[in-house]
């Protein structure tokens, strides 16, 4: 019988239908619907709501705090453009300048963004190195970094131990090609199995989820010409597993949202429950004096239109019959739900480690220093500093593969190690940290004019040679200005030497 090789392991069928695949894939499905939203999609509770008759009118109220929770996360890790260094970090070298253009053809702010927003909710993402195209209508090839969808990964761990990675399968389903007839029902797999140094493919036809036989890579015009094996020459393997967060007896990451399923559909219900009981009681009805409403015997009807009118006659008995007609009013005696929403929402952000103030929600009004923001974040700094031990070590290691490919298949210099300057994702209090430089260094200068520059207007190279050459000329200018005004010094030279 025909099967797929991971490991040691062997399938049959596609996907894989072990349970950890099943629970897995389950939770990708779970999680992406509670990020966009979906919640209705996900919690049975609201399920048997919208089935229900009387129920059907109920307007289902998403407190979406899962989504905003992963934004709040993909902004403070990825808002402010990490800068990556090669080697020395000199700005002119052949390694800088390739690392730079590796950066910007894949616009790797905008992939790292991306790539830490699937993280937070699905609880892993992964980066793929490959040499090629960008296109069909480019020209040259290149270093193309890019993401890969975790539902299609499946990996080879050591059987000794479960995190240490030996490589992995990425496996998807295409539909085939379109006959003559301009339609194929058939469904191919597509296999991509990475090891160190090699890319092995496969073509695999499938009837339903069943596997049945190996099939040419020819069968799609776009793999005609794709080798089975393909030599990267490079040692290591071609892509990077990046988890949210894990344990460590365990090879998969966590989602952010593991622990607060419960609390977003208490949320939402409670929510959703008061609009309803705010639209039943929208309407007050109008009570009348006895005798206002009579009967009509020839044509069995009230004479005022009761059913319109949503009103109550009173028994005569009644004491209140003298403040008549007036509206009936109802007191909701909401207070109570509205403080457990305000406890459901303290308790999401704790357990989320995230602040209110990341949200807009605390304390307004206040212009607080960058120090104070920074110690009422402090447990949301850590959560984001705990995400980036992960990236930090995956992106070193994607970027020197696509250096080590430029410099093999394409016209890159020789790759070197990488570093990361990380920024902290707050704004930044200018005035506070020049305060502290002044008094940690008694007032003397603490940076030359090239790095502060290149720090504030964020520009390196050839932009920032022109830009010093500017304010050189400007200081020029205005010192001719000046010349003859005032009394002339000159400055003793380097070897101390100089007129008085």
């Amino acid at each position: 019988m025909p099967y797929i090789t991971i490991g040691r392991n062997e399938y049959d069928c596609w996907p894989p239908n072990d349970e950890q695949t099943k629970q897995r894939l389950e939770n990708y499905y779970r999680a992406r619907l509670l990020f966009k939203g979906k919640h209705q999609d996900v919690f049975e509770r609201i399920q048997r709501w919208l089935e229900r008759e009387q129920d059907k009118a109920i307007t289902y109220v998403v407190c979406n705090f899962a989504g905003l929770l992963s934004k709040v996360a993909a902004d403070m890790l990825f808002g402010e453009i990490p800068r990556f260094i090669a080697g020395e970090g000199q700005e002119d070298s052949p390694e800088q300048v390739g690392l730079n253009e590796i950066v910007n053809n894949n616009t790797l702010a905008t992939l790292n963004y991306e790539m830490a927003l699937s993280a937070s909710w699905r609880g892993e993402t992964i980066y793929k190195v490959r040499f090629g195209k960008f296109g069909d209508w480019a020209d040259e090839e290149h270093a193309i970094i890019e993401s890969a969808s975790p539902g299609v990964f499946w990996p080879i761990l050591d059987d000794d131990n479960v995190r240490a990675l030996q490589g992995g399968v990425f496996g998807w389903v295409k539909q085939a090609p379109g006959n003559s007839s301009g339609s194929n029902d058939k469904k191919y797999l597509r296999i991509e199995r990475q090891l160190p140094g090699r890319i092995e493919n496969e073509l695999w036809q499938l009837d339903g989820r069943k596997i049945q036989s190996r099939a040419p890579l020819k069968t799609f015009p776009e793999y005609a010409e794709l080798e089975d094996v393909q030599e990267t020459q490079y040692p290591g393997l071609l892509f990077e597993f990046v988890p949210n967060w894990r344990l460590d007896d365990e090879f998969w990451g966590i989602s952010d949202y593991y622990d607060l399923e419960s609390i977003f559909d208490e949320m939402n219900n409670r929510v959703s429950r008061i609009s309803r009981v705010l639209d039943k009681h929208e309407s007050p009805k109008l009570i009348l004096p006895p005798g206002i409403m009579k009967w009509d015997d020839q044509y069995q009807r009230w004479y005022i239109e009761k059913e319109d009118l949503e009103s109550i006659e009173v028994n005569p008995q009644e004491e209140t019959v003298g403040n008549l007609p007036r509206y009936l009013t109802w007191d909701a005696q909401l207070e109570a739900a509205f403080k457990q929403i305000e406890k459901l929402l303290e308790f999401a952000f704790m357990v989320s480690e995230t602040s209110p103030d990341a949200f807009g929600l605390g304390e307004r009004g206040r212009a607080e220093s960058g120090r104070a923001l920074k110690f009422r974040l402090l447990r949301l700094l850590a959560k984001i500093n705990r995400k980036k031990l992960y990236f930090d070590q995956a992106l070193k290691n994607v970027l020197y593969a696509a250096m080590y490919l430029e410099n093999v298949w394409g016209r890159g210099p020789e790759p070197v190690d990488i570093r990361t300057e990380w920024k902290d994702g707050l704004p930044a209090d200018e005035l506070e940290n020049a305060q502290v430089e002044e008094i940690r260094t008694g007032s003397k200068a603490t940076t030359s004019v090239r790095s502060a520059v290149r720090r504030l207007d964020g520009i390196d190279g050839t932009q920032l040679d022109e830009e010093l050459e500017e304010i050189q000329g400007d200081e020029g200018a205005g010192a001719g200005a000046d010349e003859g005004n005032g009394p002339q010094i000159t400055l003793p030279s380097s070897t101390g030497e100089g007129e008085e």
